[in-house]
This record gives structure tokens, sequence and C-alpha cells, in this order.
């Protein structure tokens, strides 16, 4: 296998969003075990990572065009769609609603903080940061980072522009981060 540059990655991206096979081979034989590694740290069995790596090659196979290098590194994009390619297959995502009262939010963060997550004393500064933020910025947050929703899911289900969905998490995180810093 022929480790190709990051620089070099990015081109070999553009030429499989053209259709050359050859480019694409050379992408899975330098990305693929990378991204082999993702599928099977998160899903943990080897023959569900299997079949999640291959359709991650397909999804980038086919969705090659949507990369921008100025929005990123070619590595990165590829490790988002294998991303979401896994947690599509985990059973728990099939959850298409979620409820998140103040109830339901507390208890989340209590067990996220809780014993054997290492930051016990999180619990109620976290709880209290949530509570500053409007709702929408709340569930969007909870249902991405918990969750594992995508931008898309989050859409669809809220009903609104991806857009701001994207705007929401983002002002969402610099609120909590400040607030957790406070």
């Amino acid at each position: 296998m022929r480790q190709i540059p990051e620089d070099d990655l990015g081109q070999v991206l553009n030429s499989v969003a053209q259709g050359d096979r050859v480019a694409f081979r050379r992408l899975y034989a330098a990305a693929g075990p990378v991204l082999f590694g993702i599928c099977s740290r998160i899903l943990r069995d080897r023959d569900a990572a299997e079949d999640a790596f291959q359709e991650a090659m397909l999804r980038i196979w086919q969705k090659s065009y949507l990369y921008d290098p100025a929005r990123g590194s070619a590595i990165g994009w590829m490790t988002v769609v294998t991303r979401n390619a896994v947690l599509d297959r985990l059973p728990e995502r099939r959850i298409r609603f979620v409820s998140l009262a103040d109830e339901n939010v507390a208890a989340l963060v209590e067990k996220l903080s809780g014993p054997g997550s290492g930051e016990p004393a999180l619990a109620p500064d976290l709880l209290k940061c949530l509570g500053l933020l409007e709702q929408n910025y709340r569930k969007c947050v909870i249902l991405a980072y918990h969750y594992g929703l995508s931008y898309e899911e989050l859409a669809e289900q809220s009903a609104v522009p991806l857009g701001t969905i994207k705007t929401w998490i983002h002002r969402a995180v610099e609120k909590l981060q400040l607030c957790l810093n406070q």
C-alpha cells in the first residue's frame, strides 16, 4: 500500500468525483485502513464493521463530488461520511423521535455525569448550562452529541433548514463552553 500525502489525497478524491476508478482504488488502499478502524472501534464487531466500511466506501464513491477542500481535509470529509455510515447501522439509531422534556434532560445529564463517567461533579454544572440554552439549541445538542443524529436528521426532525441546525449547534456549543468555563 502506498501512502498518499494529504494534499494529494484531496486531488485523488476530486478524481474519484470524475468517475476515475483507478483513483478510487488508490483512495481505498490509502484511506481504507483508517476508515475501517473507525468502523471497528464504533461497532466492535468485525462483520458489522466490514459491512459498514463497504457502505462508507460506496457513499464516498457516490458523494465524492460534495467534497470541498475549502471546508476541510479529504480524510476529515471521508471520516465524517464513514462515521455517518456506521451510526446509521447502530440499532439505537433507529429511534426517530426523542422526548427532551426537562426531566428527561436532567436524567440524561445525571447518567452522563454519574459514576463511571469520569466527571461526576460535572452533572450540576452541565444541567445548569443546558438549562440556560434555548430549547431548540438544547434539543439539537443532545440529539447530536448523545444520540448521534446527523445535521440532516436533525433538520428533518425539526422541520428547519440544514443551515439553521448547524447554526443552532454551533451557538449552543459556544454557550455551553462559556458557561462551563465560568
